[in-house]
């Protein structure tokens, strides 16, 4: 069986020496080269998701037409979020996990894309 390799990503192997409680997360080898998904982790570490660089989709169809282009979203300010398998899934430190829809997926305030 063709075991797809994994990696463990650590808050000072992303941001170096800056001051942040070590966090880490397993994803897989291919994810962890993605530069828009290292990009929306850091800003959702560090609290950084600005009007400037993130804005609330208009709709559902923005939304999921965004994430089926292979981008990271960002939940609630606190969960990178991804598109996988047609499933929604976000990041814990042991990899993506699937969502368990509740009614805060379903109000658009709540997400933020680039």
């Amino acid at each position: 069986m063709n075991k797809k390799s994994k990696v463990v990503l650590k808050n000072s192997e992303i941001f170096g020496n800056y001051n942040y409680l070590e966090q880490s997360w397993t994803v897989p080898s291919w994810v962890a080269k993605n530069e828009d998904f290292i990009e929306v982790l850091k800003d959702t570490i560090s609290y950084n998701i600005t009007d400037q660089d993130y804005r609330q989709p208009s709709s559902f169809e923005e939304l999921f037409a965004y994430l089926r282009g292979k981008n990271y979203a960002v939940f609630d300010e606190r969960f990178v979020v991804c598109l996988s398998q047609g499933r929604l899934s976000y990041l814990t430190n042991v990899g993506f996990s699937k969502v368990s829809a509740t009614e805060d997926i379903f109000d658009l305030k709540n997400w933020r894309i680039r």
